[in-house]
């Protein structure tokens, strides 16, 4: 191993700002004021919690520009977040609003004078059963958000990034599940939200604008059309660069009679699942003989407009759902060839009867008449669930290599989302497979949303996290070369060229390549932060966070993104 002396000046070389950074004394005593000695922090110990967290901190801790925050604040209600965010205005110093920290976003990246505000506190949640709706506030998980939803007979989705996500970030980033399938995306499921700008304006949307918010008023949203809401959200979310959302109200659907008893958790992770009592929920797998078959189920599933959610299964899920630990992954994939990925198609449906045991009966003769025209074949299914009703069992996905990178991950058409999954799946196995995990040309995971009205694809690249760590012994600077060209140019352009919107800038694509693609849409990011947060003190370099680790890349990496950002800059 490095000895200490080694490691710090690896580090060294790639710092650009001193580590610790102590922010004005006065600033301090002001928020101290604000919420309380007890919830206010300087010390190192507690700033240094919150360095190099969340998904793709890759990005950040390898290139050592993960820093601590100058202090940590936990406000516990919307006045107190309104009033820190006006104290940093004051004294302008740049904040980082966070819940779950479930992105790296949500931490100090490439400067050491960020007020951390962590919204963990703030835990308010009450259901309206009587009119579907629930109220919520920025620390509210999805495990205890959907575990009080079926404490009252109703359902919601839970997010791919798993249950320890948070359930207001998660609306204004993505909101995907494969729930989304029968629920709608996030945009439509929001109603009412309560905004602290970026200068610590208290803004409030729907129905509880200028009237005191309470679970009673905070039934609709801003009518039809463009909105607020809208605003918010951005491409797929501001990662807290468009100040604090702090309170909301989210649509909640029906499900079942005493869902709390037919909905019942068993096991310790990673071997937990939500096991069935009931007859009414049920999983189902058809294997069909070929893609063709498959892809067309499809669409025909959504007309039938039968089914709580529906999703294509890839070989390594199984895989993975076998494997009692990496080397026994290695073991079963080791025999697995390309020829097993070009022959194994498999939908997955969720079938629910929310109406009575007389609906599940017609979706599953739906279903079953649906298999037989397109040649598919039932398999067998266990009754429970691992992942989308309420379990965190996220962490098998890095099972194979302790790493991967969600490269791809969006909606558009179905159409779309199978193209784009077969070029990306083919220029991988080509181009890139070694270094990286042979994944034998798989088109990505994809679902149906809304009804087929548009597809959620994703495609994940297996990488060795250890030859990306600049204090690993197995360091491979040729390795993350091939990593970073994927990430930040191969699956761009693609995108580019086959209209596919990903999701993943801000958090890994850089805007400024994808935007000139996309109408230009890095334009109006530009016009919003110049318009809302003058003092550039909203987590920046938020949503510009990809275009900051190029800039701090080696110069041999990059050389095509790198020129087509100074191009978008220019522009």
């Amino acid at each position: 191993m490095f000895s200490m002396e080694e490691m710090r000046d690896r580090i060294k070389k790639l710092r650009k700002d001193p580590y610790w950074w102590d922010m004005p004394e006065e600033a301090y005593r002001e928020m101290e004021k604000v919420v309380g000695s007890d919830k206010i922090s300087k010390e190192k110990v507690v700033r240094q919690a919150y360095v190099g967290r969340g998904y793709g901190r890759e990005l950040v801790w390898f290139s050592a520009q993960a820093y601590p925050p100058c202090c940590v604040v936990q406000p516990e209600t919307t006045e107190e977040v309104a009033a820190i965010v006006r104290i940093c205005n004051k004294y302008h110093l740049p904040f980082n609003p966070c819940s779950s920290q479930w992105s790296y976003n949500a931490n100090p990246r490439f400067r050491p004078d960020q007020v951390q505000i962590d919204l963990q506190r703030m835990q308010g949640l009450v259901i309206d059963k009587k009119n579907l709706y629930a109220k919520i506030e920025a620390g509210v998980r999805y495990g205890h958000f959907c575990q009080a939803c079926f404490d009252n007979d109703c359902i919601f989705i839970n997010t791919g990034g798993g249950s320890g996500a948070c359930v207001i970030a998660n609306h204004i980033i993505s909101g995907c599940s494969p729930l989304n399938y029968r629920m709608g995306n996030s945009e439509r499921r929001i109603l009412s939200c309560t905004w602290v700008t970026p200068e610590g304006d208290i803004v409030r949307t729907g129905s509880w604008a200028g009237r005191k918010p309470t679970v009673e008023n905070g039934f609709w949203g801003d009518g039809l059309g463009p909105n607020l809401n809208g605003l918010l959200r951005g491409h797929i979310g501001w990662f807290g660069a468009m100040g604090i959302v702090t309170e909301m109200t989210v649509k909640i659907f029906p499900f079942i009679e005493n869902a709390k008893e037919a909905m019942v958790a068993e096991g310790v992770s990673p071997e937990s699942h939500t096991l069935f009592k009931t007859n009414r929920v049920a999983w189902q797998n058809i294997k069909f003989l070929s893609r063709k078959a498959l892809e067309d189920f499809f669409y025909e599933i959504s007309h039938t407009q039968i089914g709580a959610a529906v999703m294509k299964v890839p070989v390594f899920w199984r895989v993975i759902a076998r494997a009692k630990d990496k080397e026994d992954f290695w073991e079963r994939w080791s025999g697995v060839t390309k020829e097993d990925i070009e022959n194994f198609h498999m939908a997955r449906v969720l079938l629910i009867g929310f109406t009575n045991e007389k609906q599940m009966e017609y979706e599953y003769a739906v279903l079953q008449e649906l298999a037989e025209e397109f040649k598919g074949e039932f398999t067998r299914t266990k009754p429970w669930d691992e992942s989308w009703f309420k379990n965190a069992d996220t962490s098998g996905m890095w099972m194979m290599t302790n790493g991967y990178s969600s490269c791809e991950g969006g909606q558009e058409c179905l159409r779309c989302g199978y193209e784009t999954g077969k070029v990306l799946g083919k220029l991988l196995w080509e181009k890139y497979t070694p270094p990286f995990m042979p994944e034998y040309e798989d088109p990505g995971w994809f679902q149906s949303n809304d009804f087929g009205h548009s597809c959620y694809l994703e495609v994940l690249v297996h990488m060795n996290v250890s030859k990306c760590d600049l204090l690993s012994e197995l360091y491979d600077p040729d390795y993350v070369k091939k990593m970073i060209e994927w990430h930040f140019e191969e699956t761009p352009f693609v995108d580019a060229k086959m209209g596919f919107f990903n999701f993943f800038p801000a958090s890994g694509f850089p805007i400024l390549v994808q935007g000139p693609f996309f109408n230009d849409y890095q334009v109006w990011i530009d016009r919003f932060k110049k318009e809302f947060d003058p003092n550039g003190i909203s987590n920046p370099p938020a949503p510009y966070d990809p275009e900051n680790v190029i800039k701090r890349l080696p110069v041999f990496m990059l050389n095509k993104a790198r020129r087509i950002v100074k191009t978008a800059k220019r522009s």
